[in-house]
């Protein structure tokens, strides 16, 4: 009997570890693309982290959708350099930088995320 309540929570355990709970906790403001696998997602003092793997090989179509996202937010874009195979975005809102990186190499999409708030 005492077996079932330590397997509880043990599987409790692995769902805070799992990608679900990694996604509640990007700030909304970052754009989490459907179906993209949570590589990274870390908030370090004034500055959020985040970074997404996803299958793909058009960048300009992510790009894009980060922009409206941004922009839906409240962000101005300050930078937008977008190829097929690369883009950089900056965004800027009320002391919010937002910086994004996102790169195509072998059928894989890498698309990082800083969000940083200047006080």
């Amino acid at each position: 009997m005492k077996a079932k309540p330590s397997a509880l929570v043990l599987t409790g355990i692995m769902a805070l570890f799992s990608g679900s709970a990694f996604s509640a906790s990007v700030p909304h403001e970052i754009f989490h693309p459907h179906g993209a696998k949570i590589i990274k997602a870390q908030r370090k003092n004034s500055e959020f982290e985040a970074e997404f793997q996803l299958h793909g090989d058009d960048v300009s179509s992510l790009a894009k959708q980060v922009r409206n996202h941004a922009q839906r937010h409240g962000f101005e874009v300050v930078e937008s350099e977008i190829k097929r195979d690369d883009a950089d975005l900056k965004f800027k809102r009320h002391g919010q930088e937002l910086e994004v990186s996102i790169e195509q190499k072998n059928g894989i999409i890498e698309y990082k995320a800083d969000l940083d708030w200047h006080h």
